[in-house]
């Protein structure tokens, strides 16, 4: 229930990401919407890191729907910043240098498409934690899935 709610308010977001682009008159930078969705996946722990993977995958192939792009392009690249994310919530230091003279043209509108993300983005990831809170259930998760609890002192399996 939780990802068919969560797909579909993806979807949403993404038709009025493509609508802002196509109608602008000039190009545009424009937050990514689909990012911060895979981030809320990969970060949260209510997600297992397979239902992350499997709305990650569905809400970038939907995106290349809607976007005209290659299909399967976004799905990959979602389902690996899924796992990305999953992974960093276990590693806090990370490094990575993008070196001026190494020809990344296409970087020069990637600090005002990452403000206009940091804007909406708590917007955004407020909106899904309110949606996980209102369709997540405890008999929604079962078996191991749900992981350890403390009784006591002694850790059991819920």
């Amino acid at each position: 229930m939780r990802s068919a709610a969560t797909l579909t308010v993806a979807y949403m977001l993404l038709i009025l990401q493509s609508t802002v682009l196509e109608l602008a008159p000039v190009h545009m930078a424009a937050p990514s919407f689909g990012l911060l969705i895979v981030l809320h996946l990969g970060l949260s722990p209510k997600w297992t890191i397979s239902s992350a993977a499997v709305v990650a995958f569905m809400t970038g192939y939907l995106f290349d729907l809607v976007s005209g792009a290659p299909q399967g392009v976004h799905a990959f690249v979602y389902v690996l910043m899924a796992l990305f994310a999953r992974a960093l919530t276990r590693r806090v230091v990370v490094r990575k240098q993008v070196a001026p003279e190494g020809g990344y043209g296409g970087l020069r509108q990637a600090p005002l498409e990452a403000v206009l993300t940091a804007v909406v983005g708590p917007l955004v990831l407020a909106l899904f934690r309110k949606l996980d809170g209102k369709v997540d259930s405890a008999r929604s998760r079962v078996g191991l899935a749900r992981g350890p609890r403390n009784l006591g002192g002694a850790t059991q399996w819920k």
